[in-house]
């Protein structure tokens, strides 16, 4: 696998990644299990379909930020991951608040320094925020990965993703589908939770892949998608409740479906940026973060309107296009304020 750079496609896989975060979202009343409602079957689909998003984003940041040495310091790095992110971060969780006390979820005698301390360090103030706390220990961890030397990094990182995901997800997973007394003590912490997307990301970005690599990360991708829809259903249908034996970031079908998707939008969005879509798609792919950021005030507000049914198959597949239409345009608004430029980045 030769290595090679191109970061063009990167804007194709940033806008898929946070339309597929608008689709889980709005298809949120698969965790409001039911096995008489017709709704659930459709929405376990859904929800598998669209499980990619979260890693998409993990592995662009490997992707674009692991050689941030050749451009800048690490103060440099930081001081631009706290303006770019951070800020942002902080200033919506505390506009979360206000919402919280406009919809009445909270009573203002709720609030104390506490509460939005502990709220922003736990990114739990807007629920959907949860992505942010294993983002965050991906940039603390940046600095240790780029620090590897570039002639050894292919090495290196594959050592590290094929051992992190042996360890860390394939034995855990095969123990929960089938429990046995046997004790595996060991693990990788270097690659634990979200940090083996660190060196997945780097290797799919900066190695040619040959097309029988593809056909066998293909196979196993629909491998992990079928075991994730199929098993999630067979397991949550029985037990009545939402089964979680299956899902996973991290988790094994979850893992290999991830990597499949990444491969196949590469090829994708390579193949579009060297056409004419190219221009709207990095003006859309600027967009991407707001999308994220924003989402939670119309996913809390648009389920309230009285001609709204939220487990109707018309509003999970049209909602995401219609809030990703009006985040855009409050943004495009936003960002014509000086003072209001750096939330919305």
């Amino acid at each position: 696998m030769a290595q090679r750079k191109h970061f063009g496609y990167i804007s194709f896989i940033r806008i898929v990644a946070a339309m597929a975060v608008l689709f889980l979202h709005a298809n949120g009343c698969f965790w409001r299990f039911s096995g008489t409602e017709p709704y659930w079957p459709g929405a376990n689909v859904i929800e598998s379909l669209f499980y990619f998003a979260v890693p998409l984003f993990y592995m662009v940041s490997a992707a674009t930020l692991l050689d941030f040495y050749d451009r800048d310091t690490l103060g440099r790095f930081f001081a631009k991951r706290l303006i770019r992110v951070v800020l942002p971060f902080v200033a919506w969780s505390l506009i979360g608040v206000v919402e919280k006390l406009l919809l009445r979820q909270i009573s203002p005698a709720d609030i104390s320094l506490k509460y939005i301390g502990q709220g922003i360090l736990n990114a739990n103030i807007v629920s959907i925020y949860w992505f942010f706390t294993p983002l965050f220990m991906i940039y603390l961890s940046l600095p240790l990965f780029a620090a590897v030397e570039k002639s050894r990094r292919r090495q290196v990182f594959t050592y590290l993703a094929v051992v992190g995901f042996v360890l860390n997800q394939l034995v855990p997973f095969l123990k929960s589908l089938h429990p046995t007394d046997w004790d595996i003590p060991y693990s990788l912490s270097t690659v634990s939770w979200a940090l083996i997307w660190l060196p997945v990301g780097w290797l799919l970005h900066n190695c040619a892949l040959k097309r029988w690599h593809k056909a066998v990360i293909y196979v196993l991708a629909l491998l992990g998608l079928a075991l994730h829809m199929g098993g999630t259903y067979r397991l949550s249908m029985s037990a009545g409740q939402v089964v979680s034996t299956y899902k996973g970031y991290q988790n094994v079908p979850g893992f290999l479906y991830a990597i499949g998707v990444f491969v196949l939008l590469k090829d994708v969005g390579e193949r579009l940026m060297a056409g004419r879509a190219a221009r709207f798609i990095n003006w859309l792919a600027g967009y991407s973060f707001p999308l994220y950021l924003m989402q939670f005030i119309l996913l809390d507000t648009l389920p309230m309107l009285p001609f709204v049914n939220d487990t109707s198959l018309t509003y999970r597949l049209l909602a995401p296009f219609v809030m990703a239409a009006i985040i855009i345009a409050v943004t495009w608004c936003l960002r014509k304020i000086p003072g209001l430029r750096r939330i919305v980045p």
